[in-house]
């Protein structure tokens, strides 16, 4: 009996001792990718010569991009075609909204602490759409 338990435990450390040097052997022939991946975020302004009567739009006046605050509710404000339904999203929650008969809009969203990034959609009847996206900061540190 004690002969059988030395040679089952032999036999469990050649095993991981062969199973490790596999896997070493594997990971050293692997062709390693070490590039960084990047994103990119785009943010989608209209052109100067776009107005309420043609292509789609969104402009958003409140908040300015790369703003503090130290609210956790953030009043989305900004200007599309009366048309068009307004998303706003964020790491939280997406809302939607219909802009007055000017196109103007107001939508009041939750932010998570850090940075957060608030996505303004506008979406055409037809399915087309632009976003503008902005960057705002929640803190409650005293700077």
């Amino acid at each position: 009996m004690k002969e059988r338990l030395i040679i089952i435990f032999v036999a469990i450390i050649a095993g991981l001792f062969i199973t490790t040097a596999g896997f070493f052997i594997y990971q050293s022939t692997k062709d390693q990718n070490d590039t960084p991946i990047e994103k990119k975020a785009s943010t989608v302004t209209p052109q100067p010569n776009q107005d309420k009567a043609g292509g789609i739009f969104v402009r958003v006046a409140e908040p300015n991009d790369e703003s503090l605050t130290t609210k956790r509710t953030l009043v989305i404000k900004g200007s599309t075609n009366p048309e068009n339904l307004i998303v706003v999203s964020t790491n939280i929650e997406d809302v939607q909204a219909k802009p007055t008969q000017e196109g103007n809009f107001s939508v009041s969203i939750d932010i998570d602490a850090g940075a957060n990034p608030v996505i303004t959609r506008a979406i055409a009847p037809d399915g087309s759409w632009t976003q503008d996206i902005r960057t705002i900061t929640y803190s409650t540190e005293e700077f």
